[in-house]
C-alpha cells in the first residue's frame, strides 16, 4: 500500500469513529455550486427513499477515485450522522448504518438512503470527503413531514370529560380541549350538536377554551372538540338540573272514562328519568292529595310520563294537579277531568273543564 493510500484511510478511520453529532444552526441549508436543493414532502410514519449518483465521472467533485459521503440527518436544530458510506478505486461502496430507523447502501455509481420518518426531521444532507479537500455538500433534502391532528383531552372546569356530565342552573362552565395541530395546519374546532362552530383555532397546539352559563331552557347541550383528519374527535353532553317541564300529549278534552280504563300521558322535559313520586291534588272545593304510580319512558332530556289510575277509585270530575317530584324539588300542570257518562254530555261542552293549565 502507498504513503498516499494510506493517508486516505488514516482520514477514514477518523471519520469513522466521529461522535455522529454537529450543531449547525437551525440545520440551515448551505449552498455551494456543487449543492442540489429538493424539497420532498412525506408523510409520519412513512418510508422516504433518497438517492444520489456518485459517478466520479458524472461530476467535477470525484476526480479522485477514493472518497467517503456522509448523510446526516437534521432532528430538532440539530444534524445527526445517519450513514457512511467509502469508495476504493473501482469498487462497490460499502455503507454502515448509524441508526435503526434508515437504511443504505451503495453500489459504484449511486448511494441509496431508505428512512422512516417523524415528524420532528426537518433535513437530510449529503457530504463529501476526499483527503486534502474541503467538504462539499453534494445535496440538501428538506423535508416537509405531514402529519394529522390530535385532539388529546376534552376538560370541563379543569376535569377530563368524555360523556354525559351534570350542571346546575346559571352555573359558568369553562370548556377546554387540548390538542396537537397537524402539518399542514388545519382548523381545530369546538362545536354544538349540530356541527356550528362555536370557536375555531388554526393554531400549533391547544388548549382551545369556552366559557359559558348553562340554562333551563339548554336542557341538553353537546360540544364537541375536532378537526379535519383526527382519528379521535372528543365530545361531552351536557345536562342542566332544572325542574321537569310538563306538557299535555294533546289538548283533547280528557274523559275521565277514558283515562282510567286507559292511562294518562304527558311529554316531560328533563334531565333525569329518575322520578321519586308522583303525586295528585283536586283542587278546592273539595281538596285531596294522593299518590299516584307513574312511570317514564324515552330517552332524556324528551321523555313521557305515564300515570296508571285504573285503581284508583277516588279519581273523579274536578280540575287536578300533578305533582311530580325529583331530587331537586317538584314540577306540576294543572288539568281537569269530566265524567261525561255522568252529565250526559259531550266533554268538550262542559264549561270550565276538561283544558290543561
Amino acid at each position: 500500500m502507498d504513503r498516499q493510500l494510506f493517508l486516505w484511510w488514516l482520514l477514514s478511520f477518523s471519520c469513522w469513529i466521529k461522535t455522529g453529532k454537529s450543531s449547525m444552526l437551525g440545520c440551515a441549508p448551505i449552498d455551494t455550486k456543487h449543492t442540489s436543493y429538493e424539497e420532498v414532502s412525506v408523510s409520519e410514519n412513512t418510508p422516504a427513499v433518497f438517492s444520489q449518483k456518485v459517478t466520479p465521472a458524472a461530476s467535477e467533485t470525484f476526480e479522485d477515485s477514493s472518497f467517503n459521503v456522509e448523510i446526516k440527518l437534521c432532528e430538532k436544530e440539530t444534524y445527526h450522522i445517519v450513514c457512511r458510506c467509502r469508495w476504493i478505486s473501482d469498487s462497490n461502496g460499502v455503507c454502515k448504518n448509524q441508526t435503526i430507523s434508515s437504511v443504505c447502501e451503495a453500489d459504484k455509481s449511486e448511494m441509496r438512503f431508505t428512512l422512516f420518518v417523524k415528524r420532528s426531521y426537518s433535513d437530510v444532507m449529503w457530504e463529501l470527503f476526499r483527503q486534502n479537500s474541503t467538504p462539499l455538500v453534494l445535496k440538501h433534502s428538506k423535508l416537509r413531514v405531514t402529519y394529522p391532528p390530535t385532539i388529546t383531552a376534552l376538560r370541563l372546569n379543569g376535569r377530563d370529560v368524555n360523556g354525559t356530565e351534570y350542571v346546575s342552573e346559571n352555573q359558568e362552565v369553562s370548556i377546554s380541549c387540548s390538542f396537537i395541530n397537524g402539518n399542514p395546519a388545519v382548523s381545530i374546532r369546538l362545536v354544538d350538536g349540530k356541527g356550528s362552530t362555536l370557536s375555531s383555532t388554526r393554531l400549533k397546539e391547544g388548549p382551545l377554551v369556552l366559557s359559558r352559563d348553562f340554562h333551563c331552557n339548554d336542557v341538553r347541550l353537546t360540544i364537541g372538540c375536532e378537526a379535519p383528519g383526527s382519528e379521535l374527535n372528543r365530545s361531552v353532553t351536557i345536562l342542566v338540573k332544572c325542574l321537569p317541564e310538563l306538557s299535555p300529549i294533546s289538548t283533547q278534552v280528557l274523559d275521565l272514562a277514558r283515562i282510567v280504563g286507559e292511562k294518562l300521558t304527558f311529554r316531560m322535559k328533563s334531565y333525569t328519568s329518575n322520578i321519586r313520586k308522583c303525586q295528585m291534588t283536586k283542587l278546592p272545593p273539595q281538596p285531596i292529595t294522593k299518590e299516584v304510580a307513574c312511570s317514564v319512558s324515552g330517552s332524556v332530556p324528551e321523555l313521557i310520563l305515564t300515570l296508571s289510575l285504573s285503581t284508583e277509585s277516588w279519581i273523579g270530575q274536578g280540575i287536578w294537579m300533578l305533582h311530580v317530584v325529583t331530587e331537586i324539588g317538584n314540577s306540576n300542570i294543572s288539568f281537569g277531568l269530566i265524567d261525561s257518562s255522568v252529565n250526559g254530555r259531550k266533554p268538550e261542552l262542559i264549561d270550565g273543564l276538561g283544558e290543561f293549565c
